[in-house]
């Protein structure tokens, strides 16, 4: 290996290279929006429930950049609001490219990239970007419109307060998630999640559409597999709190955005119900288990807002929607079920870090509770709901109180406690349908009293046909028979012929005052604690729940030491039942307002607009709580701003040169704010570039091994920096710009060559020659070779990079040349073996910053480029 001399064009070279370090182009992140989900929904489509829902473990995060000026980066780095989320290398010197890499969280985000280098990084402006997951992470929190009569109370984690949400309640009542009281609630039942298989006893709903609906959604799954019954009321349908923008809208939509307002609420899938129990009268395989168990851990593992498992089979040992299924086998395989499901859920909490809860509503008779050992199944569950409503209805004529805590005041005691004989001399098998008698069997049972959570109806049933002059104790409806089921419209809130929303109960039958309108008088059995109307002129009776009967229930669960109260349905509420709910529990009233959640805002990180144009920026802002909200616009005194609320026009300012500007905006509710920046990117007017304007260079004559200035005059019409490259072939450039030193070589005659000047602004590029002429100025011969090794020879023509010896020293030729003395210098440099022997200075040869000589017995080091200033005389030398 050898060390060279570097000559003074190289020194030249490797000053200028040295002179400008740059940053990093600035990355732009393409228009695209970038936007993810864990979970494709197929908005607009139809079919079955695995072709419209496919669930992912992880998102590809897919950008697109460019850096449309300057020298590109090596590396890049990805960044959520600020936190650095990926990074990787690029092609040294890359301007453009796509950024993918996986990522597996949720979340709404200002997105920058930055483009490095060894100098440093660079980010690019801000870009929303939203990964969605049914978990809710990227919404806010679901702003809620429940209907003012609604009281604001305190939950407490060790009551159940719950309700059921219904899935077709968005159809005909109009009744989606921002109108659930949710603050109120710790506990919210979605019902139904439909098991696919045999559901014959769904054939009489709306005639055959829900079966042919389910039949759909059932299309490439396997038997006992569960699936969204109605997949546009869940996950295609606007709806609102969430943006009809978001990949996942519906009932579910909602219900994540719920989670993020209340993430202590207990959101459960209801599975089964009155028409959808059927096929878990199969599960007495295990293998339609294991398919159900499954399927239930891969649902729970799409949509990450539910919080565990409610089962509704109604009911094992039979007298379900379907008279033909039942079992004796039944109760056992309900335990069975409740075990496994417990096994599952387990281990879903021990990879997810969750808690999630098994509960099951069931049956209230005597008839039902007897068929499952519930002592058993509890072990596996945190709740048994008991649907201590239904005990009496339109199904038959016989009427009696609904959802009665004891046995009313028409009944012997024979009757309510199930001893004696019946009408017809058989022995009574059970005692009366009561709320009492249910929770006495199913503590007899051994079920624990904190597990058991009992049932208020937010509806009646009712009758027509029931007169009083039909009654067997006077005054008492209870003892008239009816001739059919209650009659009405939607309007009232008959929905189904029987059955009454509480609400319509209240507007057309009870009255404000709770003394009965039109026609219609308030009873109240004070031994039941049971309420009920009765128009006795049009023998229409309805038994119900009313806050009274509620508030009674709450007591009860207190005095008996009970999980809590549940709710079947909330739409059919209008704040009264709940109110009496946590009433009857004894529930506080919250002594401090609800939680004020600060407003949300979208706003675009950068808007482009040209010199004296206009653009117009709009901001999308919603109140969690409805507030109406102010909008500051403010922004650099340049920008001329005209604002209207969400809305405003920027006028750019005339300019000459790019500029870049700011424009804030802070919205506010009156007690939380919420601030965006915005880049306004204006953009000169484009102006033709011209050409430098480059003066003639001067002719020169010039001795050889000699130095002399060369310059040149130019201007650029735009005022633009330019540069310059100069070229004399043979001869060597020192320095740059519009003045530099050229270095004559040694000529062997006189020599006339034409150099020239190459101008740039970068765009336009000038280029002016001229003509040196290098006199030969040596007269004398060439000394007489020295004693030692020689390969030179005067008559051959060597070129640059040749190596020769002459007189045992070794020389290699810097360019072209014939008839140079090697020892002579100049166009020879003489080659130094890197062998640590340090060789004595020569006023002939160049020295660059590092070289180590000796003179006079001394060793020195240049500083930096140098010839013919002796060791020890100057200061680029230093002594060593």
């Amino acid at each position: 290996m050898f060390k060279f001399l570097l000559s003074a064009v190289a020194v030249g070279a490797a000053l200028a290279s040295a002179s400008t370090v740059a940053a990093p182009s600035t990355p732009s992140i393409t228009w695209k929006p970038q936007n993810y989900s864990f979970v494709d929904v197929n908005i607009y489509g139809r079919g079955s429930y695995k072709q419209l829902i496919q669930a992912k473990d992880e998102v590809n995060i897919q950008i697109e950049w460019n850096a449309w000026s300057g020298k590109g980066g090596d590396s890049y780095q990805v960044y959520f609001d600020n936190e650095l989320v990926n990074e990787g290398q690029l092609s040294p010197g890359s301007k453009s490219g796509v950024i993918s890499f996986p990522y597996k969280k949720s979340g709404r985000h200002q997105l920058q990239i930055a483009l490095c280098d060894e100098t440093g990084c660079v980010k690019s402006a801000t870009k929303p970007i939203v990964i969605a997951d049914t978990d809710g992470g990227h919404l806010a929190p679901l702003p809620l419109n429940v209907n003012p009569n609604n009281k604001q109370f305190d939950t407490d984690p060790n009551t159940v307060v719950g309700a059921y949400f219904v899935e077709w309640g968005i159809y005909g009542r109009k009744f989606d998630v921002t109108q659930i009281p949710a603050d109120n609630l710790t506990h919210l039942l979605y019902g139904f999640i439909p098991i696919c298989g045999p559901n014959e006893s769904l054939a009489e709903i709306e005639n055959g559409n829900s079966l042919r609906a389910l039949n759909l959604a059932c299309g490439g799954s396997e038997d006992y597999e569960v699936v969204i019954h109605d997949p546009w009321a869940a996950v295609q349908k606007a709806l609102p709190g969430v943006s009809s923008s978001d990949p996942i809208r519906g009932t579910y939509a909602q219900l994540m955005a719920l989670k993020q307002r209340n993430p202590d609420l207990k959101i459960l899938p209801s599975v089964g119900g009155w028409t959808l129990s059927d096929p878990f009268f199969d599960f007495d395989n295990k293998a339609n288990r294991d398919t159900f168990v499954k399927s239930m851990r891969e649902f729970l593992t799409t949509w990450k807002f539910y919080d565990g498992i409610d089962v509704d089979w109604e009911f094992p040992g039979g007298d379900g929607a379907n008279p033909n299924l039942g079992s004796d086998k039944d109760g056992e395989v309900y335990v069975t079920l409740m075990k496994e499901l417990r096994i599952m859920l387990d281990d879903l909490e021990a990879q997810t870090g969750r808690e999630y809860e098994l509960t099951s509503a069931i049956g209230s008779g005597w008839d039902k509770i007897e068929d499952v050992d519930y002592q058993q199944a509890a072990q596996y569950m945190d709740y048994i709901f008991a649907m201590t409503y239904d005990f009496h209805g339109g199904w038959n004529n016989v009427t009696g109180h609904q959802t009665g805590i004891y046995c009313g005041s028409h009944l012997s005691a024979d009757e309510c406690n199930g001893t004696g004989v019946d009408e017809n001399g058989e022995p009574r098998k059970g005692p009366a349908y009561t709320l009492d008698n249910a929770v006495k069997l199913l503590l007899e049972q051994g079920v624990p009293s904190e597990k058991l959570v009992i049932g208020a109806a937010m509806y009646g049933r009712g009758w027509e046909g029931v007169k009083p002059e039909n009654a067997t104790i006077a005054g008492n409806p209870m003892t008239a028979p009816a001739n059919g089921k209650l009659r009405g419209s939607t309007s009232q809130g008959v929905w189904e012929a029987g059955v009454i929303d509480y609400k319509g109960l209240k507007s057309h039958m009870i009255g404000a005052t709770e003394q009965g309108v039109n026609g219609f008088e308030v009873g109240y059995d004070e031994q039941a604690q049971a309420a009920y109307v009765w128009n006795q002129q049009k023998g229409t009776l309805v038994t119900y729940d009313s806050p009274r009967s509620v508030q009674a229930k709450g007591r009860y669960v207190r005095e008996h030491n009970l999980g809590g109260l549940f709710a079947w349905e909330i739409d059919a509420d209008n704040g009264d039942i709940l109110n009496a709910m946590h009433e009857g529990l004894a529930g506080k009233s919250t002594p401090v307002p609800p939680k004020n959640y600060a407003p949300t805002l979208e706003l675009t990180s950068e808007v482009n607009v040209i010199s004296g144009a206009t653009t117009q920026l709009v901001a999308n802002a919603t109140d969690p709580e409805g507030k109406p909200l102010t909008y500051l616009w403010q922004g650099d005194s340049a920008l001329t701003l005209t604002a209207n609320n969400e809305t405003l026009v920027i006028t750019a300012p005339e300019i000459t040169k790019d500029a870049v500007y700011t424009v804030n905006l802070t919205v506010s509710d009156g007690v939380n704010d919420v601030t965006a920046s915005v880049k306004v990117m204006v953009s000169a007017p484009v102006v033709e570039n011209k050409a430098p304007s480059v003066a003639e260079v001067t002719d020169i004559v010039v001795d050889e091994n000699s130095e002399v200035a060369l310059s040149v005059v130019a201007s650029d019409p735009e005022g633009k920096t330019l540069s310059y490259s100069w070229q004399v072939p043979g001869h060597s450039i020192v320095g740059s710009g519009s003045e530099v030193v050229l270095k004559t070589s040694e000529v062997e005659q006189d020599q006339r060559v034409t150099g020239s000047v190459t101008v740039t602004d970068g765009v336009n590029t000038v280029e002016r020659e001229f003509s040196v002429t290098v006199k030969n100025t040596e007269t004398t011969p060439d000394p007489t070779p020295e004693p030692g090794k020689t390969t030179w020879n005067a008559n051959t023509v060597y070129v640059g990079g040749n190596i020769v010896w002459y007189n045992g020293v070794q020389y290699k030729a810097r360019w072209w040349t014939k008839g140079a003395v090697p020892s002579n210098g100049g166009v020879w440099q003489e080659i130094i073996p890197d062998d640590g022997s340090v060789r004595d200075w020569r006023s002939d040869l160049v020295y660059t910053g590092g070289d180590q000589v000796s003179h006079n017995g001394i060793k020195y080091q240049a500083r930096w480029w140098t010839r013919g200033q002796v060791p020890g005389s100057n200061a680029v030398w230093r002594k060593l």
